[in-house]
């Protein structure tokens, strides 16, 4: 059993990817999760997104297959009643990929093998890759697309000694401190909470802790730079695309952190956070995230050391030893692209839009 193309991961970028695949009429195409529930996305239906609705409007008119087919489930429908130059909460965009999911169930028979399992070996080969699932499903693929996603960082990626030193710290899972509908279940006005990061995530949390009825004592953010915020610009660019806080994060910073800060709140430098965590009676890590780990890539027998494997952030291509793993590209949220900002800087593209700009670029390139 061979096949042209093989995405590992249906969580939004995988969706895209194969979506892609489709509009280019490029076929024999092996897809590969578990669950085939839209990867994480699922776990944030109460997160408050920093995307304009339009966006996502802009992601699904360019996802061609998906328009050429909307009279079976538009997606689009899902937000009809709102205005598009707002965000939304980003449960919305995970009932639009389950219709872009029903679209493709129904109309790719022949085109797609969905496969419900874990890709746990790729042996790299000259011209091919030999795939070998979980369930010992074996295949070649010419191309390889990791759409796997990531994890969000711990306080072990802060310091992995912080509990034994302060025993009396527990952890909010960053996704918990992102809901507003959650936030609330992990804390008292008798609490101290400190968050470490103050992009989108961080703030995110800052907020819902403040405006929480369970509003604790005090919120420290441990920041290694001050805020920063989009503009949009009179050209339709935005700078600070990518690093800057927007939506309700944004007007909620604006009014509450920068200038006459509440008493309840303090910003203070990340290099002195060990100066106030004696304080603190919970945490919560808005570092960042890590990629989720790769199957087993092997080449000439050799098998990969994961956290050495990288990627050319321009090509796309997954990297080792500064040479390219042939035929293997990341796309999504472990993979972003390196762009240029509006402001003259190079950031890494996150977002649904960025991602199928980047996606159909990669598989254009391809074509020729």
């Amino acid at each position: 059993m061979n096949f042209k193309f093989t995405v590992i991961g249906a969580g939004p970028a995988g969706i895209i990817t194969v979506c892609q695949l489709l509009k280019n009429n490029l076929t024999s195409i092996a897809w590969v999760d578990p669950q085939f529930n839209c990867g994480a996305l699922n776990q944030f239906t109460h997160i408050p997104s920093n995307t304009k609705i339009q966006l996502f409007l802009n992601t699904l008119k360019n996802m061609g297959w998906v328009e050429n087919h909307k009279e079976i489930d538009d997606p689009a429908e899902i937000f009809k009643n709102f205005d598009p130059n707002t965000t939304c909460e980003l449960g919305l965009s995970y009932e639009m990929f389950k219709k872009v999911m029903v679209i493709l169930d129904q109309t790719c028979k022949g085109r797609i093998v969905k496969m419900e399992s874990v890709v746990e070996k790729i042996e790299n080969l000259e011209h091919t890759n030999k795939i070998t699932l979980k369930n010992n499903c074996q295949f070649e693929s010419e191309y390889v697309f990791h759409c796997t996603g990531s994890k969000r960082n711990t306080i072990d990626s802060v310091d992995g000694s912080l509990f034994k030193v302060y025993p009396h710290l527990k952890e909010i899972d960053l996704y918990d401190a992102m809901s507003p509908e959650d936030v609330h279940q992990h804390i008292t006005n008798e609490d101290t909470v400190c968050i470490f990061g103050n992009s989108h995530s961080g703030i995110l949390a800052a907020m819902n802790l403040y405006n929480s009825p369970n509003r604790p004592k005090h919120i420290y953010i441990f920041q290694r730079r001050p805020i920063i915020l989009a503009e949009y610009l009179a050209d339709g660019k935005i700078m600070n695309d990518s690093t800057g806080l927007k939506g309700r994060v944004a007007e909620w910073a604006k009014n509450i952190l920068i200038g006459q800060k509440p008493k309840c709140i303090s910003e203070i430098d990340s290099a002195e956070y060990k100066n106030y965590l004696q304080l603190c009676t919970k945490v919560v890590v808005a570092t960042g995230f890590q990629r989720n780990t790769l199957p087993i890539i092997q080449i000439n027998d050799m098998e990969l050391i994961d956290n050495k494997i990288h990627y050319d952030d321009e090509n796309m291509t997954l990297v080792y030893g500064g040479r390219e793993i042939s035929n293997n590209f990341g796309f999504g949220i472990a993979f972003p692209e390196k762009v240029l900002d509006a402001n003259g800087s190079y950031q890494h593209a996150v977002g649904f839009y960025k991602f199928m700009l980047t996606i159909t670029k990669v598989i254009t390139k391809l074509q020729n």
